[in-house]
């Protein structure tokens, strides 16, 4: 790993856990010297999250972690809406047992309510398991999307942490039986149940922020 890719790392994670909340403004010199790493490899860094939408670049201001608002909340949602039902029914449908199998201990990952490093695992966990379902499924490029769409989701439940809800570690039990049988229409409709209970918990915690 190079040294551009150490500050990436650190970075992208302090970004997607909230650490560095949306709006942050993000100073090249205050960062090498918190990271201890040089000025090249903090700077190539903010060029790939800047590439990644994570982080803005605003001409003679600098760098600033991206905005979240409603809109980004609906955007996101919408395509989560688009493109994990099918991901799901397709798993169901035509993904080799083996390959679901192996999602079992994803699906049934648990969090410690009392230990944020706890659910930042069950977050990466979770992200995992919606990956890995359209891998399973045998679509790549749908698993790379549900990839960079799950992660910029991450900032929304780091950002509604407080409405964690403890229903949620057991919300791809049914989900995970579903496809394990091949049940496809029925993996489907969890699917979108799960994604709308999603949406209404973070939005219900970004209106309680603003209040």
């Amino acid at each position: 790993m190079t040294t551009t890719d150490e500050a990436y790392a650190r970075l992208k994670r302090s970004i997607l856990v909230c650490d560095l909340p949306p709006g942050q403004e993000l100073r090249e010199l205050g960062l090498v010297e918190s990271m201890g790493l040089s000025r090249g490899a903090v700077r190539g860094a903010l060029g790939r999250l800047v590439a990644d939408g994570l982080v803005d670049l605003r001409p003679r201001k600098g760098y600033r972690v991206s905005s979240l608002d409603l809109a980004d909340v609906r955007e996101v949602f919408e395509l989560r809406r688009l493109l994990e039902p099918y991901a799901v029914e397709a798993a169901a449908e035509r993904a080799p047992r083996v390959a679901v199998e192996a999602l079992h201990d994803l699906a049934h990952s648990r969090f410690d309510h009392s230990d944020r490093s706890s659910y930042e695992q069950y977050i990466v966990d979770n992200r995992e398991f919606h990956v890995r379902i359209a891998e399973a499924a045998g679509n790549r490029r749908l698993a790379l999307a549900l990839r960079v769409l799950l992660e910029d989701m991450q900032r929304l439940f780091f950002l509604s942490v407080g409405a964690r809800d403890p229903g949620e570690e057991h919300e791809h039990h049914d989900l995970y039986d579903a496809i394990l049988v091949g049940d496809g229409a029925r993996a489907r409709a969890l699917c979108i149940a799960q994604i709308e209970e999603a949406r209404e918990r973070v939005i219900d915690a970004l209106l309680g922020m603003r209040t």
